[in-house]
This record gives structure tokens, sequence and C-alpha cells, in this order.
């Protein structure tokens, strides 16, 4: 059986035909380097997936490869090629995860019977020539662990105090530079904490979700309801103090004319 043929069949672990290297060539019977891994189905026609996110780079036929599917996993630093394919499921540009289909197992170009030959080697080789590829053993390869993707963004609400987060690399901890837990999906989140801890200052966006804040990485969004509500008060004192002059002024007004009228009154007492 095999270490990592189960990344691309999911539930059915594959065994190996033909492992990587030296070899003596099944048809031609010439010794000759065997640039990828070989993964037996039984004489099954089976989907062979995705091993994680990645973008198909080139599909199509040649008499050695048959139908064959280029797939790169900008994560891992690694591009694959799943050659003599049946039938191939996606097409060039197409954005995969571990659950699309490449292709069905097959037996098409130079083969002696179905199975998947699956080739491994470094992104920057990508665009070089088959033989200046540097191939690898992809049972040798130690697929690190998937970090998880975490987080629910929200809309924006002008009554909380939230943060944008613009990065995908940002990652959560289970408290202030505590333990990692993954990494926080682009958006908005509420912030229900704050902190200051190791020269950063640290957002709680969930319970024990915790992301520490830069400039480069977020956006700080204040409560403009805060704002709002000081606007609100400002105007409320104004208001006052423009009744209380209000007030002022007819209180003069009728002291003028209490002033008038008792003159008055006096003229009229002297006659």
């Amino acid at each position: 059986m095999s270490k990592n043929g189960k990344l691309l069949f999911k539930d059915f672990n594959p065994y190996i035909t033909s492992p990587f290297g030296n070899r003596i060539h099944p048809i031609t019977k010439v010794m000759k380097m065997h640039d990828g891994v070989d993964y037996g189905t039984f004489e099954k026609k089976l989907p062979v997936y995705a091993i994680e996110e990645g973008k198909v780079i080139r599909t199509g036929y040649t008499s050695q490869n048959g139908n064959f599917v280029y797939v790169e996993f900008n994560r891992l630093g690694k591009n694959a090629i799943y050659q003599h394919l049946d039938s191939i499921k996606v097409k060039r540009g197409d954005t995969v995860n571990s659950n699309t289909i490449i292709g069905i197992t097959g037996k098409t170009g130079a083969t002696t019977g179905i199975h998947l030959h699956f080739g491994w080697f470094p992104s920057s080789d990508q665009n070089k020539d088959w033989y200046s590829k540097r191939w690898e053993d992809f049972e040798s390869y130690d697929y690190p662990e998937i970090i998880k993707y975490l987080g629910n963004p929200v809309k924006r609400d002008i009554s909380k105090k939230q943060i944008e987060v613009l990065v995908h690399e940002l990652r959560v901890r289970n408290s202030p530079n505590g333990e990692i837990l993954g990494y926080i999906n682009l958006g908005i989140y509420d912030v229900l904490d704050v902190l200051e801890k190791d020269n950063y200052t640290w957002y709680k966006i969930a319970d024990d979700n915790w992301i520490a804040y830069n400039e480069a990485w977020e956006v700080l969004y204040e409560k403009e309801v805060e704002q709002d509500d000081d606007k609100k008060e400002k105007e409320d004192e104004q208001e006052k103090i423009d009744k209380e002059c209000k007030k002022k002024i007819w209180y003069k007004i009728i002291d003028f004319i209490l002033d008038v009228f008792k003159k008055v009154l006096s003229i009229f007492k002297i006659k």
C-alpha cells in the first residue's frame, strides 16, 4: 500500500505498481528514470482528486502521457501531473480543492493497464521542459497538515467597534500570543475585547479567537454611533444655551417695556 496515495483517491487506498526512480520500462524494456509514482486501482476506473486548494495549469493529451492534467498547489509550492486518465473533469484555469475530481483513472497513452501516474515537482520548475524539471518522489513527501480557516465575517455595523481582516495569512490564536488555531477568513468581525501583549494589540473576535493588529493586516472601525451621540449631546447643550439666551433677551425686552410703562405713568401723575 502507499503512504500518500489516499490523498489522491480519498476513501480508496491504492497500491504502488511502480515506484519513483530508475526502472526497466514495462513497454520498451529499457532502463529509464521513472519520474513519478504509479498507483494501481485493481483495474478499476476510479475518480482522482486534487490534494487541496489549487489551480489547473494545463490539460491535454500526448501519446506517452495519455490524458493529463497539471495542477499547481500554491500553499505547498508544488505542481503535480495526473497522467493516463480515462477522462478529464476539469479545464485550464479552474480553481480546485480536495473535493474536486480531476479525472478518472484509465490507461490512455503508453501504459499496460489502468492506473494513475502521479508526477510531483517544485512550482518554480513549472515553465521548464520535462527533463529539466526536478521531479520528486511523492511517496517520500511529508504532506503538511492543512491549517483551518476560521471565522464568520459579519456586515459593517456602525453601532459596534469592528475590525476588517485584509490578508489571508493572519493567524487565529486561542489567546493573545497563544496556540495557533488556524487562519482567519477575510472580512469584518465584531471586537469583543482588546488586550496589549508582547508589543501587539490583540483583538478578540469570537470565543477563544484572538488576532494581532497591524495596519497592513487589518482596518479598525470605531463606533460611529458614539460619535453621533457626542454630536447630539453637543447639539442638546447648544440648544439649552440658545434657550437661555432667548430667555435673557425676552427678560430684557420685558424689563424695557416695564420701564417705559413706568415712565409713562409717572408723566401722567405729574400732570
